[in-house]
């Protein structure tokens, strides 16, 4: 007899809406569980489940950089709504319907962690996947963080850091997606109200991992559009999150690092970090980041940074709009937690909205998809081969002035 696992020990919800049609989506907490939900979890099993409420349809997407699945119900609501489901009633039901989904399979894979010591009837809690993202609930240890990527609730905040000093906290493939993680746990997390970035050592972020990126100069060439494709969704994850975000920067902030620091709301900085996008010296494109920075600076400043590839201190940084504050390294995180209680002054949903409405006036016309993509693409070819190589030689590039 077939074994039976709840969703919601797989997985966490979020939702959406299309008119008269609902956006249900499910993040698995591991690759494993998703690699799992991918074969059983399908478009018809949910239409069968849902089949009381009468879908007319079930299409199913797959948004595999944060392990998502995402189910359309065509048909299920009374008009649709206005906003995000995550505040609507309707949608918030169907949500939570889905994670009580029972999956039967005959080995299925182990359940998300459960809060510590405790099980859950015992705790009189929900599954972990059903705390937060509601009014007074908690999200405790439904997401379990690495050593890669820090996550402390400090009230009215999430404290999510960086924790890679060795590499100077460079966004490796594994940090990508444990930040990925640590930003939907935040978003779900009702006692965060905001969130604050930072890193531990001398940097704040140097950019991309350079082990990973040499070995895309060779057997590892098909990972490129993937890795391209899974850092434009973290930036656009953390740039849409409904929750002001700060990005208190302890050091150097470079290329991706950088760009890490232009889809945060608000950033604090200590006056010798450093901000750059050196990627032309390379033959690379900033293609990603391009966009939030000519928000925040204008597109003169943003022209001088992109192609000239030089580094701004600071200072530099504060009086051209990057940052919104200098700070002695010792009053860094006292600033962004001062931010923090300010920012909770605010009603959640007028947050959101207000966060919302500034994205939809900020004119973006090239699609995410398309940046990926125009960041990916320089790096196979021969320009960026020999620029990489050259950087990695610590040699001037081909095309340098001698």
């Amino acid at each position: 007899m077939p074994n039976t696992v709840p969703l919601s020990h797989l997985a966490h919800g979020r939702s959406g809406d299309k008119g008269s049609h609902a956006n249900v989506a499910v993040i698995a907490y591991t690759d494993a569980g998703f690699a799992w939900l991918r074969e059983h979890l399908t478009a018809d099993a949910v239409a069968s489940y849902f089949a009381p409420l009468g879908p007319s349809r079930v299409e199913r997407f797959e948004a595999a950089n944060v392990r998502g699945l995402n189910f359309v119900l065509y048909d299920v609501l009374a008009g649709g709504a206005s906003r995000s489901l995550r505040t609507d009633t309707q949608g918030k039901t169907l949500a939570l319907a889905l994670l009580r989904m029972e999956i039967a399979n005959s080995e299925p894979p182990p359940p998300a962690p459960l809060p510590e010591g405790k099980g859950e009837e015992e705790n009189g809690l929900p599954p972990p996947s059903l705390q937060g993202g509601g009014p007074g609930g908690q999200v405790r240890g439904a997401i379990p963080m690495s050593d890669l990527v820090k996550y402390e609730l400090r009230s009215p905040a999430a404290v999510v850091t960086l924790n890679r000093p060795d590499k100077r906290n460079a966004l490796s493939r594994d940090l990508i997606a444990q930040l990925t993680d640590a930003f939907l746990r935040a978003s779900d997390d009702a006692a965060a109200r905001c969130v604050i970035l930072t890193g531990t050592g001398p940097a704040f972020c140097a950019g991309m991992d350079l082990d990973e990126l040499r070995a895309t100069l060779g057997p590892d060439s098909d990972k490129v559009w993937a890795d391209a494709a899974k850092l434009s969704a973290l930036y656009e994850l953390v740039y849409t999150l409904p929750k002001p975000t700060v990005a208190a920067v302890n050091g150097a902030a470079v290329a991706g690092g950088a760009g890490l620091v232009t889809v945060c709301d608000l950033a604090v900085s200590v006056p010798d970090a450093k901000f750059g996008y050196p990627e032309v010296r390379r033959g690379l494109v900033a293609a990603m980041v391009l966009p939030h920075l000519l928000r925040h600076v204008g597109e003169r400043t943003a022209r001088w940074l992109l192609l000239t590839g030089e580094l701004i201190d600071g200072l530099a940084a504060l009086r051209v709009g990057l940052v919104n504050q200098i700070t002695s390294a010792e009053n860094l995180l006292q600033t962004a937690d001062a931010w923090a209680r300010s920012l909770a002054g605010g009603g959640p949903k007028a947050l959101a909205a207000t966060k919302e409405l500034l994205r939809r006036c900020s004119r973006q016309t090239v699609s995410v998809e398309e940046l990926a993509n125009a960041s990916a693409a320089p790096r196979l070819t021969e320009e960026c081969r020999f620029g990489l190589a050259a950087f990695f030689d610590k040699k001037p590039a081909p095309w340098a002035p001698q």
